[in-house]
Formats: C-alpha cells, sequence, structure tokens
C-alpha cells in the first residue's frame, strides 16, 4: 500500500487528524462498526467519564484491527460521534494524544448527536483502515 497524507494547511495538526489520505495499491480495506466503551458482554463502562469511555473504545478498536491483521497505522477515516460536545472537547487533547501514540493519522469528522444505541455510551467511534 501506498499512503499520501494531503494537508493543504497545518492548523489541523493540534486538532490531530489530517485533511485527506490518498492510497493506492491497497491489498485490502477494513470497515470496522461504530464502537463504544462496552465490555465483552456489550455492557457500557465508565457512566459519565469521557475520557475513560473514549480508552476503553479505543482498545477495543485495536483488538479488532489486530484481529483483521492491522493496526491504528492502517486507520485512514476515524469518525466520531458523541453526546456531549463539551465533555469531548474537553477530553479532546486527551484522545489526540492517545491516537497519536498508537500511530494514528487519520481523516474524519466530530458529530454531536442527540443519543447512541449504547446505553449509557458518550462516545461512539467508526473507522476505516486500509493495507
Amino acid at each position: 500500500m501506498k499512503r499520501e497524507i494531503i494537508n493543504p494547511w497545518t492548523w489541523q495538526e493540534a486538532l490531530g487528524f489530517v485533511h485527506g489520505n490518498k492510497v493506492s495499491n491497497a491489498e485490502s480495506t477494513f470497515f470496522l462498526a461504530g464502537q463504544t466503551a462496552s465490555d465483552e458482554n456489550g455492557h457500557c463502562l465508565h457512566p459519565g467519564d469521557m475520557a475513560k469511555q473514549i480508552d476503553r473504545v479505543l482498545e477495543n478498536i485495536a483488538t479488532i484491527l489486530e484481529q483483521g491483521d492491522m493496526d491504528f497505522s492502517n486507520v485512514m477515516r476515524l469518525n466520531i460521534y458523541t453526546v456531549d460536545m463539551d465533555k469531548m472537547m474537553q477530553a479532546h487533547d486527551h484522545m489526540t494524544s492517545n491516537l497519536k501514540r498508537r500511530g494514528c493519522q487519520h481523516t474524519g469528522c466530530l458529530l454531536g448527536v442527540s443519543a447512541l444505541a449504547s446505553p449509557g455510551a458518550l462516545v461512539e467511534i467508526e473507522i476505516t483502515a486500509v493495507k
């Protein structure tokens, strides 16, 4: 796989994302369903704690990526949905540093929504990875 990061500006670096990921010669594309801070039985963990929920969501994504023979360096798109934008913005630097540590250089969006399917979830993240 060949990846070219397209960033016509630099302001996005402080927010931890890239504007474009151009991929060629890919061997496989992996679409992950939205993940919440759930345990192995689907129960929501860390009610009310955005930072801990983000950490668990990223752990869950890492587990799925690993089973698909990929890691966060393969993530091209990462979309975030939250029911509490204020808490998300307070935890944003925490999330960004976690993603950087994992080698993630993603495009994507952050959306405030009225509800998520998992009761108690403050955040849900879906990704697309390419290898």
